[in-house]
């Protein structure tokens, strides 16, 4: 068993961070709650930091048992999510309405923000490989640590979302929303081609495994 090291920690929570994107999703945040009151979004975003949290500690800590418990591994896992991250993409591409409903009954707090745009499949993965590579009570705790400073870093980034709806004008948000929806469709279906490479090794020329 390999202790983590405090260089291996900021590595893993950079990555973490990078993968996670918080910058980059407040336009897909903000086109799913631009009806709402500011106050309101404040709260989601602080609830979409809570659920990335919650999410990403599950997975630490049990996350590669619930997968095995329904038979699922993780290559299917990451392409079943970037399939949704990618009809989201498109959403936002084509200017559709929000696949989500943001009324009092039905938040995007958990789906689609928490999971699969912030807390991905590629999070997640990273989150459950930590957990194989570093198992020990202190190196998981560690893992705590990183995954609550990403966290706090996804609430902030949210949270002052009303004040970039100030400043970026709605043709201008419209462009972005575009852009990015653009970007994370390209982002999903590199994922799936890269999952499907794992699955069927034959497709990128790579020699199965004996």
């Amino acid at each position: 068993m390999t202790d983590i090291s405090t260089p291996a920690l900021v590595a893993s929570g950079v990555a973490l961070l990078t993968i996670t994107n918080p910058i980059g999703s407040l336009p897909i945040f903000l086109n799913l709650t631009k009806e709402l009151p500011a106050q309101r979004q404040r709260r989601i975003g602080i609830w979409v930091g809570v659920a990335v949290f919650a999410v990403l500690v599950v997975s630490l800590f049990a996350g590669k048992y619930i997968l095995q418990a329904f038979g699922i591994d993780i290559t299917s896992f990451r392409i079943a999510g970037n399939l949704l991250v990618a009809s989201i993409g498109w959403a936002m591409l084509t200017a559709k309405q929000n696949i989500v409903t943001t009324d009092a009954s039905s938040s995007p707090v958990v789906v689609p923000l928490a999971i699969p745009i912030i807390a991905g499949p590629g999070a997640i993965s990273l989150i459950i490989t930590f957990s194989e590579s570093y198992s020990s009570i202190v190196d998981l705790l560690m893992g705590v640590v990183m995954i609550l400073v990403v966290s706090l870093g996804i609430a902030v980034v949210l949270y002052f979302s009303p004040e970039v709806t100030k400043v970026v004008k709605p043709t201008a948000m419209s462009i972005v929303t575009r852009v990015f929806g653009l970007l994370l469709l390209s982002i999903a279906i590199q994922s799936i081609l890269s999952a499907l490479g794992d699955a069927f090794p034959v497709l990128t020329g790579t020699p199965a495994a004996s």
